[in-house]
């Protein structure tokens, strides 16, 4: 039997997700909302550090 436990992945950080803070980053910022939640979930609630990220990967577009 598989260990669920071992299918965390425990590189990202744990962080709640607020729907609202994920809707207003994809308006702010123009990526698809999908792309805002996985930036939250992958780098934490810090709306300044999300706003640069996203900032950084339209730049990339």
């Amino acid at each position: 039997m598989k260990d669920k436990a071992a299918d965390i992945d425990n590189t990202l950080p744990q962080v709640a997700i607020d729907d609202r803070q994920v809707r207003q980053l994809a308006a702010t910022t123009d990526l698809p909302s999908r792309q805002a939640r996985e930036l939250v979930r992958r780098h934490g609630n810090d709306p300044g550090k999300l706003e640069k990220l996203a900032k950084s990967i339209n730049a990339a577009n």
